[in-house]
């Protein structure tokens, strides 16, 4: 199969990097329940009726419920993650409050990075990747944050500093074109010459699309291993892991 994209148009690959190139969402997992047994670890055994991997299922079903909904809530993400450590510690003799929840996910927050790990395959695609196109990120989360996973997974060889693209002092975030158009500028390559890949399709894909860059949705859940489709003009191709990315380019 012919690759998508080719190093004769394309000279860039901006990548996301939470839940992209991150398991970000294994991180939560991890730090979540370690977090939930320090909690519970004061509590006699017969009051907590309530284990730290029932606690984190309820809390990703509370969650996922409001994501999904079709009309979008007007409600933060830090009213969100209230509302839905609620109903997940519901069982237990405690009352949780803003400042607990506060509390709560400051030390998860924490303990997150001890438990950073990439997705399979990622080292051996970027190298592959490297070879033939420049590799940046663009990403809303934190850049000091972001600076320490690069450092401790070992990937500044790909990704030095000047090529970590965030939001700083609440400027512009994924989707808004702006950072998107920061960053090309920074690497001083043209839209129609570089491509975004990331798990979001709204913050990544219809993001990098408004500003005529093409997309790689990463989707585990695509019916065909690779798909392609369009907005607009823009060429979007899909992909189920990150691995796959090496038949892509």
């Amino acid at each position: 199969m012919s690759p998508f994209f080719s190093p004769t148009r394309k000279k860039v690959i901006f990548f996301d990097m939470n839940n992209t190139i991150l398991d970000r969402r294994q991180c939560f997992d991890s730090a979540f329940l370690e977090v939930m047994q320090d909690f519970t670890a004061r509590w006699d055994t017969e009051d907590t009726k309530l284990t730290s991997q029932e606690a984190l299922n309820s809390y990703k079903a509370e969650w996922s419920r409001h994501r999904k909904s079709p009309i979008r809530s007007p409600i933060s993400p830090d009213e969100l993650r209230h509302i839905c450590l609620i109903k997940a510690l519901h069982p237990l003799p405690m009352q949780v409050s803003t400042a607990f929840t506060r509390t709560f996910f400051h030390q998860i927050e924490e303990k997150e990075d001890h438990f950073v790990a990439l997705f399979p395959g990622v080292e051996d695609t970027l190298e592959a990747l490297s070879r033939n196109y420049k590799l940046a990120i663009i990403s809303n989360g934190n850049r000091n944050r972001l600076q320490r996973n690069l450092e401790k997974m070992k990937l500044t060889s790909w990704f030095d500093q000047d090529r970590l693209f965030t939001t700083e002092n609440d400027g512009p975030r994924k989707p808004h074109p702006a950072i998107f158009e920061g960053a090309l500028k920074s690497m001083s390559t043209a839209a129609g010459q570089s491509v975004m890949v990331g798990n979001s399709w709204r913050n990544d894909v219809v993001g990098a699309a408004s500003t005529g860059m093409d997309a790689v949705w990463i989707h585990p859940a695509n019916i065909k291993k690779i798909s392609e489709r369009r907005i607009g003009k823009q060429k979007v191709i899909i992909v189920r892991s990150f691995k796959q990315l090496i038949y892509t380019f």
